[in-house]
């Protein structure tokens, strides 16, 4: 790619994650190159391009029939993914004095009324973005960005009950407790754990009905 082509991918890259997090592509469902193209009107290759980072970055993978697709992680690999989840919020976490958690969380006390699931997601990515910046060290920073947009459609589903989900996220961040640093870590643990709970029952579901 020349110099004069680096303008172009990087306002397609951007482009296409602002697609992606605003939950513009259905999960298992072939993308449309050229659509996207046209969406931002760039020819097929910078999309291209820049479906190939986000395949690397796992927000999309290779459909069998050519072309992208957001893929729709198995049970057992949304397992993992959110029990390192949690291992990096709870790393962030540890060095965070209370007045530093509490600036981190209070922007997100508040949810907006009739939020949508998107809204609910990216909310949740902002909770736990929010820590690990908090932390000072960038690196966290990134892998936790990288592991929440991983995560980002799932939660989009999760959210199909908003008043629940939003009840989920306001427990997160509710300052109203003692011993605020204690309380977030049990709460981040019992938001993780619920999730891990489920996906494994639908993994034993899955297995009884064999």
């Amino acid at each position: 790619m020349s110099a004069m082509d680096r303008p172009l991918q990087e306002r397609v890259y951007h482009g296409l994650k602002a697609d992606y997090l605003a939950g513009h592509f259905v999960p298992g469902k072939r993308i449309d190159i050229q659509d996207l193209a046209n969406r931002h009107h760039s020819s097929k290759t910078p999309v291209r391009e820049a479906a190939f980072i986000f395949v690397g970055e796992g927000l999309f993978m290779h459909h069998e029939d050519g072309g992208f697709l957001v893929p729709i992680p198995e049970p057992l690999e949304l397992i993992e993914l959110l029990g390192w989840h949690m291992q990096l919020i709870m790393a962030c976490m540890s060095g965070l004095r209370e007045p530093a958690l509490r600036r981190a969380l209070q922007q997100y006390s508040n949810m907006a009324q009739d939020a949508s699931a998107v809204d609910l997601a990216l909310r949740a990515m902002e909770i736990f973005t929010s820590l690990a910046d908090a932390s000072g060290n960038s690196q966290a920073s990134i892998h936790v960005r990288r592991l929440n947009e991983r995560l980002h459609y799932t939660r989009i589903a999760d959210a199909i009950e908003p008043k629940i989900a939003e009840k989920e996220l306001s427990a997160l961040t509710s300052p109203r407790v003692a011993d605020f640093r204690r309380a977030v870590r049990r709460r981040i643990e019992a938001y993780h754990l619920r999730k891990i709970c489920h996906q494994r029952h639908i993994v034993q579901t899955g297995e009884a009905s064999r």
